[in-house]
């Protein structure tokens, strides 16, 4: 059996990985149980991989194998020959394709797993998916959220499940064995300018002007100064471009991170907002960010004025 775990959502992909050992584990113990990743410069040891792959499970009927980000991060040839070594993978043996984000989809092997494997695909929750996720996540922990506090929440956080999920533990904890109210968020969760900016640079990939202006204007709220936040906008598509570039070289994640110096988070989010974009639509709107940002000095316009009309701008394209 082969299995396939990929998706922008990395909280859940990374749960549901776990979730899977463990059933494993459980099943037919740790020691059936291997784990693969790629090394740096794309490296990988393909050959202990299919041996493992091969081996007779050890008190056991089944075997498990998991390999970590090999379409994303391997080089081109490792990714080849595993596609060529597919067809040969044991009934004994469990392989776990996983992935930490959303590789190329047009690859060879990509393509092949989504054609042969079981696959499970975790994109990023929004709207009201994304409300009766932080339901279920405050049950799991015994706790209810009223509607409007879950509302709250997402305003505050984003769509960062990672983050949600450590907000909604302390607010469990706090409110035990009462509700989550509203006021309780309010009190126990701050909002993160990072967060409303990758909210912003999502609407305008999706050319929602409704988004765009609403991630805009929940970033004034904050309460930041108007040039800091436009400051922080173009060095936001300044890495995109970088890691668009970067892409296109095919340099992996760990790669990007380094060469950038960029927190993982920042990485990660980075790196999935860019393949929404074209090289060509990043420099586009780096350029009239910078000539935005000229005109402000030269005019003394307010920076919000020339944004608002600016992002209008960018989404009827």
């Amino acid at each position: 059996m082969i299995i396939f775990i990929f998706g922008e959502d990395n909280y859940q992909s990374q749960k549901r990985l776990r979730e899977l050992k463990e059933k494993f584990k459980e099943k037919y113990g740790e020691i059936n149980l291997s784990n693969f990743s790629v090394e740096q410069k794309g490296r990988v040891d393909l050959p202990r991989i299919m041996s493992e792959i091969a081996s007779i499970p050890f008190l056991g009927s089944k075997r498990l194998v998991v390999i970590n980000n090999l379409i994303s991060d391997s080089d081109p040839e490792i990714k080849e020959a595993m596609a060529k070594k597919l067809p040969t993978i044991p009934e004994s043996a469990i392989v776990i394709f996983f992935e930490t984000g959303t590789p190329k989809r047009n690859g060879k092997l990509f393509k092949l797993l989504l054609k042969i494997a079981k696959t499970e695909e975790f994109p990023p929750l929004r709207g009201v998916s994304l409300l009766n996720w932080i339901k279920k996540e405050a049950a799991n922990r015994g706790a209810e959220i009223e509607p409007a506090a879950a509302e709250r929440l997402n305003y505050l956080v984003g769509s960062d499940t990672w983050r949600l999920s450590g907000e909604i533990e302390k607010l469990a904890n706090y409110s035990y064995p009462e509700i989550i109210k509203r006021e309780d968020v309010e009190l126990l969760v701050s909002e993160t300018l990072q967060t409303k900016i990758f909210d912003l640079v999502d609407g305008l990939a999706r050319r929602d002007g409704r988004l765009s202006l609403v991630s805009l204007h929940h970033l004034m709220s904050l309460g930041e100064k108007k040039e800091y936040l436009f400051s922080m906008i173009v060095y936001g598509f300044r890495n995109l471009i970088l890691v668009k570039y970067l892409l296109e070289k095919n340099k992996n994640e760990w790669e990007i991170k380094n060469i950038l110096k960029l927190h993982p988070f920042v990485a990660q989010k980075t790196i999935a907002a860019a393949h929404l974009f074209t090289f060509l639509e990043l420099k586009s709107i780096y350029h009239r960010l910078v000539l935005a940002s000229a005109e402000m000095r030269q005019s003394n316009k307010d920076p919000i004025l020339v944004l608002d009309l600016l992002l209008a701008e960018i989404c009827v394209r």
